[in-house]
């Protein structure tokens, strides 16, 4: 059997939902709980709140309607009779219990929220700034409610309460789309708290050692699906990852080295064309030996009979070969 308090509140959201007040919707947050309760409260047609669509949370106890609920809004307004940090309206008997009465019903509470937008009191005021502003600059003080009526609108949305934080987030955010994992026919089970309370100590409360081990990754070692299911990855692409990974590690602590095979082929091309050039040079010495002229034969030195005057320049020829720049030699 439910509580007189559980049946007040079932009561009063039929009321609420059979004859709705202009501008205020209400209904408990979830099914199973109907002490929590969520409602949407529309600022007043002409005035300076109007458009506003205020998010503002309720929590009843067991003794509603001897108590007051407690109330916050979600989404802060900037107002005088409203606490800045908490959300919390300055409403007499929602804070004294000496004002509150029974009669009061939740539409009465809503109603007061709503009208409390519109017609703020700057005399004992929960936010001094809003109440200095108003009396002080209530041009600036319109500016200031003008902007939570546009940023209210864009967070019932669901998007950024200020347009330039939103086209911050669009710029520099850049989406990670995931592999796919396949996670069809994973089974789960029930976890027991002593399970469950090792395996989060070994988390996130370990000093780290360099033998640690993590309980959760060591519980999925052997069970390809659920590392699938935990790296968001399959074995084969986390297995790529890691490679790739190491790769780069080894090239940025150790550099990059040229595989040996391909040093090996440019070292037989350059032998290649010095090999080449040899035989060019070689063959034009050899072709075209010079043969003194009459005129020059008095001062012609007949060579020593152990070498011919073409071998010492094909010696030259390849001392000369040993000293070419190799860079060179791959322009040509």
């Amino acid at each position: 059997m439910h509580s007189r308090s559980y049946l007040l509140l079932e009561r009063e959201f039929y009321r609420l939902h059979d004859d709705p007040p202009w501008g205020i919707d209400a209904g408990p947050v979830g099914d199973e709980n109907i002490f929590e309760w969520s409602a949407t409260i529309m600022g007043l047609k002409d005035t300076i709140w109007e458009g506003g669509i205020f998010q503002v949370q309720l929590k009843f106890n067991e003794f509603y309607n001897e108590e007051p609920p407690e109330v916050a809004f979600h989404t802060i307004p900037f107002h005088p009779n409203v606490h800045s940090i908490s959300g919390r309206p300055c409403i007499d008997y929602l804070d004294n219990m000496q004002e509150w009465k029974e009669s009061y019903s939740l539409v009465h509470i809503l109603l007061s929220i709503q009208t409390l937008l519109s017609n703020p009191v700057v005399e004992d005021a929960v936010n001094e700034d809003a109440a200095k502003m108003l009396l002080t600059n209530p041009d600036r003080y319109l500016e200031m409610v003008r902007s939570c009526v546009d940023a209210s609108k864009r967070v019932h949305a669901g998007l950024s309460p200020h347009a330039e934080d939103e086209r911050k987030i669009r710029r520099d955010f850049q989406p990670f789309v995931a592999p796919a994992a396949k996670t069809a026919g994973i089974k789960t089970r029930k976890v027991s708290f002593d399970e469950y309370h090792t395996t989060w100590s070994g988390i996130a409360t370990s000093k780290a050692t360099p033998a640690m081990k993590n309980p959760l990754l060591e519980s999925i070692r052997d069970d390809p699906v659920r590392q699938s299911s935990h790296y968001g990855l399959t074995v084969e692409q986390l297995q790529d990852q890691m490679k790739r990974q190491l790769e780069e590690h080894n090239a940025l602590m150790y550099g990059k080295f040229a595989d040996p095979g391909k040093m090996d082929d440019q070292r037989e091309q350059k032998l290649m064309k010095i090999n080449q050039m040899r035989k060019v040079y070689m063959s034009k010495r050899i072709t075209e030996p010079s043969t003194p002229t009459p005129s020059d034969t008095k001062d012609f030195a007949p060579p020593k009979e152990t070498e011919e005057p073409w071998e010492k320049e094909v010696d030259d020829l390849v001392a000369w070969t040993h000293n070419l720049d190799e860079e060179h030699l791959e322009t040509v």
